[in-house]
């Protein structure tokens, strides 16, 4: 006999099961155009349940950002870092997120979506996004210092303006490819942002002492 579900567990698989629909819906028509309907007719749900969970289309756009989020902290972050520091920490983390690129998920479109609307769209969805983007840029800065106090990441870099640059690169890489996935390898443009990575931050080795004998 399956356990009984509590009244909390019931919720959360709604909610589940309705974001997950709205980001298969975003992903394909954008949120301008999109209603609570079209999403409980793709969730196979009642049409006043998106409404009864998330209340307005904003409130449950802020949850697909969070939720997405979540996602990305506690499963893309973990397996890119596990067992690294360092200058192996921020090529991990390069990694992950280009990988993901590979095959994004509605998930992964939707955000993209929501990025490319956001300064037309509502203030509290602005909000959260530059929160997510500040974090992202947070994660990456704080690899690079790690870097540098380990002695593997050259200590000149301006860490600040590089993790900028590094999460521009990628937000580029990812909005070409949403828009036209036939635009580039993938596979191809991971080795060489990696490798590119690799040589500008890693620190020259030390050369021979031309007194040496």
């Amino acid at each position: 006999m399956a356990p009984v579900r509590t009244q909390a567990e019931r919720r959360a698989s709604s909610e589940r099961r309705v974001l997950e629909a709205a980001a298969a819906v975003i992903a394909e028509h954008g949120t301008t155009g999109v209603s609570f309907a079209e999403i409980a007719r793709v969730a196979g749900c009642s049409h006043g349940l998106p409404s009864y969970l998330f209340g307005s289309k904003a409130e449950m756009l802020l949850a697909l950002l969070k939720s997405a989020v979540i996602r990305y902290r506690d499963e893309m972050v973990p397996a890119a870092m596990r067992g690294s520091g360092g200058l192996e920490a921020v090529l991990g983390l390069l990694r992950a997120f280009l990988e993901s690129l590979h095959d994004p998920l509605p998930y992964t479109r939707a955000i993209y979506v929501m990025i490319g609307e956001g300064p037309g769209g509502p203030p509290e969805l602005r909000a959260a996004l530059r929160t997510h983007h500040e974090a992202a840029r947070g994660l990456l800065r704080d690899a690079l210092m790690q870097g540098i106090e380990q002695g593997e990441i050259r200590p000149d870099l301006d860490v600040d303006a590089h993790a900028a640059a590094l999460f521009g690169t990628l937000r580029g890489i990812g909005t070409q490819l949403l828009l036209d996935p036939d635009a580039m390898d993938v596979k191809a443009v991971t080795s060489e942002v990696l490798e590119s990575t690799r040589r500008a931050l890693a620190v020259e080795p030390s050369l021979p002492s031309a007194t040496a004998t």
